[in-house]
C-alpha cells in the first residue's frame, strides 16, 4: 500500500517555489481584469448613451448581485458542513482523515467517488440555474 508523504525531493523544491510565482501571476491577472470589466462597465453606459439617447442602460447597482451570490454560496457550504458534523458524526472523523480513507479505497471506488461528487455538483448547479432562471 502507497502512503503520502509531505516531503519533496531535491528536483521538485524548485518546482514548488515556481508555482507560487505562477499563482501570484494569476492573482494579479484576474484582479486587474476584475478591475478592466468594473470600469468598462461603468463606462459603457454613458458611450450607449451618447450612441443612442434612447437606450437603456444596466445600473451599476447589478454588480452587487455577484457578490451576494458569493456570499449565498460560501454560507450555504459552510452550514451544510457544520450541519454534516453536528448530525452525523462519522463525517468529522472521515473527513480529518480523508486522505488516509480515500487511498484505501481500489482505483474503481476512488473513480465513482470523485465522478458521483462531480456530478451530483453539476446537478446542484444545473438545479440552482433551473430556480434563477
Amino acid at each position: 500500500m502507497a502512503t503520502l508523504t509531505h516531503r519533496l525531493p531535491a528536483s521538485k523544491q524548485g518546482w514548488r517555489l515556481g508555482q507560487n510565482i505562477i499563482l501570484s501571476n494569476l492573482k494579479t491577472y484576474l484582479i486587474s481584469r476584475l478591475v478592466i470589466f468594473t470600469l468598462l462597465f461603468t463606462l459603457i453606459g454613458k458611450v450607449l448613451v451618447w450612441v443612442d439617447p434612447t437606450a437603456g442602460i444596466l445600473d451599476i447597482g447589478i454588480l452587487t448581485i455577484a457578490l451576494f451570490g458569493l456570499l449565498v454560496s460560501l454560507a450555504a457550504v459552510l452550514c451544510s458542513l457544520w450541519l454534516q458534523e453536528l448530525l452525523w458524526q462519522p463525517f468529522k472523523v472521515f473527513r480529518k482523515d480523508f486522505l488516509s480513507h480515500f487511498n484505501q479505497l481500489t482505483s474503481w471506488q476512488q473513480c465513482i467517488l470523485y465522478f458521483s461528487v462531480f456530478f451530483l455538483l453539476l446537478f446542484a448547479v444545473l438545479k440552482g440555474v433551473e430556480v434563477v432562471f
